[in-house]
């Protein structure tokens, strides 16, 4: 996302792309697999638009009359007009009852996912009037996602006489669900009789874990004396007041061994600059039944972090090394922050060879068996077993498109990236062309509703699974300008074994003549693709807009500096224009640090003013003698480090894609060519 943290005024005079002339993709070839070999002929023209009356269906439907698109639907002779226009109707209509969907949903499973039908029931189904017998048939089974339907589910279970499943279901809601004060209070007057004491403290322990200190203080009135002692302290540290160390010394010493407590207890330290006594007090929480036990990773990482900007790597080990119980995500990023901090700060290989070793054993995500297997290989590389860190590299270097795959690939002298070609599909056109949803998309295609059809085609990639089946489902994506759609299909292909790299990182996500503020446009294809897939219309939830995802004070401010005339509705609309804005900022943060790529886009998504403070406290990657991969990890924003790495991948693959020359990704992560 590109941010506002830097002064535009006059920044963007010293660019000199409007002196030269813009860069334009125009000049680049035109990728014949994708746009021609793929599909020879363009098979929504052949569709055709369907029947008068499918014509007829969709429009009730598009004036807001889903019921009445749906029974008129009933009449149509072709099954897959019928079916095309029902699932619209269930999908985007209102009005349609419930029992219609859950019919609907038997006869044609393959339309959409059974979580979208279970929602759309949830919102269907009139809770108020329905009797127990239908709520279970219609809800039961799984736990429904509103609270409304939840609470009704457990009621219908109640009044059945199944009381066990009905207080499982208030516990859960109660416990885990974090719940308004009006949430609250309808769960408790309806269900209030299902909860008990242990549920009201359990539900306070959850709450004050995520700092939520005003919902545990609307339930103080069913604690006990003891539990209201640490509740108390835990709030005080939460909200840093000058009280805490009296309310901390004052918990009730049969809770002094709570985790809550000694989780308490080491943020106060923290907070007072006492990392070591944050990290005693978090040692004491070892095994057992820890609650929200990543809240503890995450405070051991922010300690990790801070040790390291202070110069304390043995405390950062430590911090990291010693968290033993939690969920597997969170135990992956602790062997990683333990080997990393062994090998890079403390040089001891030996130290760190197995924490990225139980890393590699723990996760079966590429991401993750990438980092662990690169680092691996580094740390046997330094212990001198040449053979094991060649293994490690090579099992990393199976994942082309990923940043250490690509790391690893070069420490075994295979620079170049190589873009794999596409399973064969010939001779499945014809079996595809046939398969009711395609038929389904190209129908509402001819008619004029993309974006009514991409659904249909995001559920075809979870259907298909022949490796052909998969590159014309993310052509067909394509042929309806879903270009994000069409990269959900080859990440779901990869998935499986079946690498679509065309489609995984498509050339024509850009429109072709498109006008670019950048000579290299590897660089624009590889912020775009991180920040929006090449969805146009995208908006994130901080109202980043587009496919650059550019917030609206920063487009503005780049659109009065090339004296254009800025338009909000254009960034989600018209993609030229939000690619001339973005590329503008993206080249100004390149210039601004001296074309070095990570810095740009490290700037593009937290900050320039971030980078610069970043630079201050660890270094600078562009120097020689900085080791830029691991300056890179020290990146203290999760999404920002992740998003770095992501670009810098992004970038290696579409100067092949591009026909650039030749570039290792050491190299790249020093500063771009030119």
């Amino acid at each position: 996302m590109a941010t506002a943290f830097v002064s535009w005024r006059g920044a963007l005079c010293a660019i000199a792309f409007l002196a030269s002339g813009p860069a334009a993709l125009a000049q680049q070839p035109v990728d014949p697999v994708v746009t021609t070999a793929v599909q020879p002929a363009p098979p929504i023209a052949r569709a055709g638009m369907g029947s008068p009356a499918f014509a007829a269906a969709l429009g009730q439907l598009l004036a807001g009359d889903a019921p009445g698109a749906y029974a008129a639907a009933r009449g149509l002779a072709d099954s897959v007009e019928r079916r095309t226009i029902q699932w619209a109707a269930i999908r985007f209509g209102e009005g349609v009852d419930a029992e219609t969907v859950l019919d609907f949903a038997a006869e044609a499973p393959d339309y959409d996912f059974s979580s979208t039908y279970r929602s759309r029931l949830e919102v269907v189904i009139d809770l108020e009037t329905a009797d127990k017998d239908t709520i279970i048939r219609l809800l039961g089974g799984q736990m429904p996602r509103s609270l409304d339907a939840q609470i009704a589910l457990a009621e219908a279970y109640l009044a059945d006489g199944q009381t066990e499943r009905a207080a499982r279901i208030a516990r859960a809601i109660w416990v885990e669900d974090f719940l308004s004060d009006d949430g609250e209070k309808k769960v408790e007057a309806r269900l209030g009789a299902l909860l008990t004491q242990q549920d009201y403290w359990d539900r306070a322990v959850h709450l004050l874990m995520h700092d939520r200190a005003a919902g545990a203080e609307r339930i103080f009135g069913h604690l006990t004396p003891a539990q209201q002692s640490l509740a108390r302290a835990r709030i005080a540290v939460s909200r840093q007041s000058a009280g805490a160390a009296a309310l901390i010394d004052g918990v009730d010493p049969a809770l002094g061994g709570h985790p809550l407590f000694f989780f308490t207890k080491a943020q106060w330290r923290r907070d007072a600059g006492d990392l070591e006594g944050a990290v005693a007090a978090l040692d004491q929480v070892t095994s057992g039944n820890v609650p929200d036990a990543a809240e503890f990773w995450y405070e051991r990482r922010l300690i990790v972090r801070r040790a390291l900007a202070e110069g304390k790597p043995d405390l950062a080990y430590r911090a990291a090394a010693h968290y033993i119980a939690g969920p597997e995500g969170r135990l992956v990023e602790a062997r990683f922050h333990a080997g990393w901090v062994a090998l890079a700060y403390l040089n001891d290989a030996s130290l760190a060879a197995p924490h990225f070793a139980a890393m590699a054993g723990l996760s079966t995500l590429p991401d993750s068996i990438t980092q662990a297997r690169y680092w691996l290989g580094r740390a046997e590389e330094a212990r001198g077993d040449m053979a094991a860190a060649k293994l490690s590299f090579e099992i990393a270097a199976r994942y082309n498109h990923l940043y250490y795959g690509q790391l690893a690939r070069e420490a075994l002298g295979q620079n170049a990236v190589s873009v794999h070609p596409l399973p064969d599909w010939r001779g499945r056109e014809t079996i595809f062309d046939r398969m009711e949803l395609v038929r389904a998309v190209r129908l509402l295609s001819a008619n004029g509703q993309n974006a009514m059809a991409e659904p249909l085609v995001r559920r075809l990639g979870y259907v298909v699974s022949e490796p052909g089946d998969f590159v014309l489902a993310a052509r067909l994506a394509q042929e309806i300008n879903a270009h994000n759609i069409a990269i959900l299909i080859a990440d779901r292909a990869d998935q499986l074994g079946h690498t679509l790299d065309l489609f995984h990182f498509p050339k024509d996500g850009i429109p072709d003549g498109t006008q670019l503020a950048l000579s290299d446009a590897a660089a624009v294809y590889a912020v775009a693709r991180q920040e929006s897939n090449f969805d146009v219309d995208a908006v994130s939830a901080s109202g980043a807009r587009g496919l650059m995802q550019l917030m609206p004070s920063t487009a503005e401010d780049v659109a009065r500096q090339l004296g254009l005339a800025y338009s909000s509705e254009r960034l989600t609309s018209d993609a030229a224009y939000n690619l001339l804005l973005g590329s503008s900022y993206l080249g100004t943060q390149l210039k601004r640090f001296d074309n070095s790529l990570v810095l740009a886009a490290a700037a593009y998504n937290g900050g320039g003013g971030n980078v610069i403070t970043w630079l201050e406290l660890y270094g600078d990657p562009r120097r020689a003698d900085v080791d830029a991969v691991s300056w890179v990890e020290t990146i203290p924003f999760i999404e920002t480090r992740r998003y770095v790495q992501k670009v810098m991948a992004n970038y290696l693959i579409y100067r092949a894609r591009l026909g650039y020359a030749e570039l290792g990704m050491q190299e790249a992560l020093k500063r771009l060519p030119g």
